[in-house]
């Protein structure tokens, strides 16, 4: 295959990105359900990362990719939810989605890509993950500053109201399941209060199991601590209300399911490809030297 010129790629990379993005909106105005216009998204981010996986055989163009949609996705989204109601485009929750998949589905599939890539005949995947995962902790820190220290953050997650802080573990879960019993308040609201605070911390736990692969079991569990205390901690001064030591229980159980899923990951892929997720040596086939991240 012809080696295609930095010009050249570029100028893929931006047209399938317009393309993506158009076809998502068009799908996003036109359609009714909610599942459709999510699985055209996947498709057709499936569909853009692999021609440019093949066309430049780097994932250094994937990212590029995966940066352009997400951040016009974002922009729109923005546009949308501030704009008013006679904007073209009406505002839902499902735009949320969207941009969620516009980073989620090309670094999967270039995950995957990596894992069956025995040959490694696609390069720079390292440096590829590496990028993407540090456009998603800044959202992720943002997401999570914003939910733990803004008083009227997502109030789904926080329905239950207290007058200050809690130090008793599993007061407020109990008094839940009680006014669940007593038919004072649905199930829904016991699940969203459980998994707000569970699944936010899973990117914590699978990105610190990453970096601190090879420390001591000690320093994973501390870590594993240190978040949702710390965080805790600035409540219980500024807002006494959402200082729970609930909070941390479940901040922790989190982190277990994210280092859970870290090495499940890296299972699979030691399996499929005969190395580590991440790790240095990329010639060998099998080792067990630190990881590259």
């Amino acid at each position: 295959m012809r080696r295609r010129s930095h010009m050249e790629i570029s100028s893929m990379i931006v047209i399938l990105s317009i393309f993506s993005i158009v076809i998502q909106f068009i799908a996003y105005y036109f359609l009714a359900s909610t599942y459709l216009i999510l699985a055209i998204s996947c498709l057709i981010i499936i569909l853009c990362t692999h021609i440019l996986l093949e066309q430049t055989l780097t994932f250094e163009a994937c990212f590029i990719y995966t940066i352009l949609i997400l951040f016009i996705s974002l922009i729109i989204t923005l546009l949308t939810y501030f704009g008013t109601e006679a904007n073209i485009i009406p505002f839902t929750n499902t735009l949320y989605i969207i941009i969620a998949l516009n980073w989620s589905v090309p670094t999967t599939y270039c995950l995957i890509r990596s894992m069956f890539d025995h040959n490694l005949r696609i390069k720079k995947f390292h440096s590829f993950y590496r990028n993407v995962s540090i456009v998603f902790i800044l959202f992720y820190i943002v997401i999570l500053i914003y939910g733990a220290f803004t008083k009227d953050a997502f109030p789904w997650a926080y329905r239950m109201k207290t007058n200050g802080h809690n130090f008793i573990p599993f007061w407020n879960i109990a008094t839940q399941i009680e006014n669940y019993i007593n038919k004072m308040i649905p199930l829904s609201d016991i699940v969203m209060y459980l998994l707000s605070r569970i699944l936010i911390y899973i990117p914590y736990g699978f990105y610190g199991s990453l970096m601190l692969r090879n420390t001591s079991k000690l320093i994973r569990f501390i870590f594993l601590l240190f978040l949702p205390s710390v965080i805790n901690l600035i409540q219980y001064f500024i807002i006494p209300s959402r200082c729970d030591i609930d909070d941390i229980i479940y901040g922790y159980i989190g982190g277990v399911i994210g280092v859970l899923l870290f090495y499940a990951i890296n299972t699979v892929y030691r399996g499929v490809s005969g190395r580590d997720f991440l790790s240095k040596n990329t010639e060998s086939r099998y080792f067990s030297n630190s990881i590259h991240f």
